[in-house]
């Protein structure tokens, strides 16, 4: 059975505790970041570029060929990264394959980062200016993030430099503060930060904050280099949740990955507009038992999204092809450091 596959019926006592009439087809269901997936990946939107196709044009599959370039990131307290392939891709660091979950024949692989919003979330609690800037975002009618975006956009222009990357351009921050889940799968990483100060201005915090994006988006570029580099084509991510309300995140993320970043109409409810693809694909059966293509069905039922491409600011291009060259060594680094106390008290 595949998902949205008609599992049975709504039963009489079911339906009177729902408020539902009975009957009412029920669809065999997946797990929420999955169905994420389904309610994410085909928000419409006009491409500037077209998915390089990655199976036999003679293939039953050739009609999917969007599916397998898109990678759906589901962004809230963690993000999960969840692509689908034509065969079976093995990534390190990354779950599955696994066979039929979405589409028949189609294969399910999914990364993640263990926390995004949280992190973001312990960064802001933990600045000594926290109290004050949510005193002053909230004078300001607006929420956090939104006051710490407008005042990195202000100190660009007070500072005179040449982008908001600019001011953070010798802070590096490596989050793993709840371990790595993709690409390393190790439960022992940490942070690390190099380019402290004493400054403890809401100034001081907007860097930290805008630090904290910036490895977000680092690590996005990190989960879908080693994705590809396994043998998925990922040339577009497809992103919803609350973290796609943030612009600069999401412009930093096309801009590190290279790739146009889709956000559908419906950010916050993409799980259950997924859930509700299910329900309308079971609804369809017919005699002989077939349902609609689920893929069709995707395609029906969602909206116009709206597109972020990557930067062409040659500047702040090369700004970040550095700061991904100092992630990757952090990465490196922490592990190497550890191995060096491990192993020097290993007998002690």
């Amino acid at each position: 059975m595949n998902a949205g596959d008609l599992a049975g019926t709504l039963c009489e006592k079911a339906a009177s505790e729902l408020g539902l009439l009975p009957g009412i087809a029920i669809g065999s269901g997946v797990i929420d970041a999955y169905a994420g997936w389904i309610g994410t990946v085909g928000a419409k939107v006009e491409m500037k570029q077209q998915p390089t196709p990655n199976v036999n044009p003679d293939s039953a599959l050739s009609g999917r060929v969007e599916a397998f370039s898109r990678l759906a990131v589901v962004a809230g307290t963690s993000s999960c990264h969840i692509a689908m392939s034509p065969e079976p891709v093995f990534v390190p660091g990354v779950w599955g394959p696994y066979r039929d979950t979405i589409l028949p024949d189609c294969w399910m692989a999914e990364g993640g980062q263990s926390a995004t919003g949280q992190l973001l979330k312990h960064v802001l609690d933990m600045h000594p200016a926290s109290k004050q800037a949510l005193a002053s975002a909230k004078s300001a009618g607006v929420n956090i993030f939104e006051f710490l975006n407008t005042r990195l956009n202000q100190l660009a222009v007070e500072k005179g430099v040449h982008c908001v990357a600019d001011l953070a351009r010798h802070f590096f921050f490596y989050g793993d503060l709840f371990g790595n889940r993709s690409p390393l799968a190790d439960s022992k990483m940490r942070g690390s930060l190099v380019g402290l100060s004493s400054d403890i201005s809401v100034d001081s915090l907007a860097i930290h904050y805008y630090g904290t994006l910036e490895f977000i988006a680092l690590q996005t570029k990190q989960i879908v280099d080693t994705m590809n580099d396994s043998g998925h084509r990922i040339s577009h991510i497809f992103m919803s949740g609350s973290q796609c309300q943030n612009d600069i995140l999401v412009n930093l993320i096309a801009s590190a990955c290279n790739m146009p970043v889709v956000v559908p109409r419906y950010i916050h409810a993409a799980v259950c507009h997924g859930a509700a693809m299910l329900g309308v694909k079971a609804a369809t059966m017919v005699a002989d038992g077939k349902t609609v293509d689920l893929w069709d069905v995707i395609g029906e039922m969602s909206q116009p999204g709206k597109a972020f491409y990557p930067t062409e600011d040659k500047h702040e291009k090369a700004l970040l092809r550095a700061k991904y060259q100092v992630f990757l060594d952090q990465c490196v680094r922490q592990r190497e450091y550890r191995a060096i106390v491990d192993n020097a008290t290993c007998d002690s």
